[in-house]
């Protein structure tokens, strides 16, 4: 098997990206760690100008983690199936295409073989769910074919409420209906295109978790799936007498802290003196957290700094402020509320 992974675009905001971290650990390590075990080797990685040079230096040419990764580069104004065009001379005949944002410990190898007995061009993954997807709402006829695939979910429109998942299992003769030499996208215009001459787009209801990592909120849903061992996913470090208490490589633990499970510190971590960290909160790497602090329902990323006697309650920070403005977090309060500072 081969699976394109495609990178978030600019309009996507503040959608995961392949190298944001999910328990201490960059997601895309975690897809395609998990892609191996059902024997994906070989990966086509759609990457943009900004977290390009980050990617590359992360995963190399795939030898540390037993696959092979192939770059495209360049792709942001082609949308995604225009990227999934650009990348075609990389491709195999059977390819599973798969978002960024999308957080998920599925079968891969059931979903090739659904659609290999189905003859299918495409296969959508979908959902029950009773939350809008970006990537569409389907309606499923008795045979198992997506008969519509909108925007915005109805009753009249999809009465089973199917979301679309945003993995897709694609057959590369279903490539040849894409135009080149514009912006195309596989949601919007490929499949609806597919769905319309009657060309074999299926749905499939995987097992498995999955979750769209759109919003801070679905973020730090992750991290508590996570910590509550609901998404199959290894965390960084060592747990603790299996007591949902992980600490990375080197970290540091200061006198009287209290540890509150579930909680994931990461490598070369520093926790002061009487510290309360916990629970449901995942420290990054190198961070360091001042003394007296209480941290609970929190993610906080590599190298963030919190002053001493901070209370932080449900943060969720994408990066960390630079080292001069962490005398701000010294007096800050944040209680019952969700933030992403960039």
């Amino acid at each position: 098997m081969q699976a394109l992974l495609l990178g978030a675009e600019p309009a996507d905001g503040d959608s995961l990206g392949w190298t944001t971290a999910v328990g201490n650990r960059p997601w895309i390590e975690h897809l395609i760690l998990h892609a191996r075990e059902q024997g994906v080797r070989d990966f086509v990685v759609a990457i943009g100008r900004q977290d390009g040079p980050e990617i590359r230096k992360l995963l190399g040419e795939g030898d540390k983690l037993g696959v092979r990764i192939a770059y495209l580069t360049g792709w942001e104004p082609l949308g995604t199936a225009g990227t999934v065009k650009l990348a075609e001379p990389l491709l195999k005949d059977r390819l599973i295409v798969m978002h960024a944002n999308v957080v998920h410990a599925l079968r891969l190898d059931d979903l090739m073989s659904y659609h290999e007995d189905r003859f299918a061009l495409a296969t959508l993954c979908l959902k029950q769910s009773g939350r809008d997807s970006p990537y569409g709402v389907a309606s499923v006829g008795p045979d198992g074919r997506v008969v519509a695939l909108r925007e915005e979910a109805s009753n009249q429109i999809a009465p089973t409420n199917l979301t679309n998942a945003g993995v897709y299992m694609l057959s590369k003769s279903a490539l040849s209906r894409i135009p080149e030499g514009r912006s195309v996208s596989l949601e919007k215009e490929l499949f609806p295109l597919l769905i319309g001459n009657g060309s074999g787009v299926v749905g499939y209801i995987p097992k498995g978790y999955c979750r769209i990592a759109a919003t801070p909120e679905s973020y730090a849903q992750i991290h508590w799936d996570l910590l509550d061992r609901k998404l199959p996913l290894s965390i960084s470090g060592t747990e603790m007498n299996e007591k949902g208490i992980w600490i990375g490589k080197d970290a540091k633990i200061g006198k009287g802290v209290l540890l509150v499970p579930p909680v994931a510190i990461g490598d070369y971590a520093r926790i002061g003196d009487k510290a309360i960290v916990g629970p449901y909160s995942v420290i990054g790497s190198y961070c360091h957290i001042g003394e007296g602090s209480r941290i609970s329902r929190s993610v906080l990323p590599a190298r963030f700094v919190v002053g001493e006697s901070s209370r932080l309650n449900g943060c969720v920070l994408s990066s960390g402020p630079p080292i001069a403005e962490a005398s701000l977090w010294r007096e800050q309060i944040i209680d019952n509320k969700l933030e992403v500072r960039h």
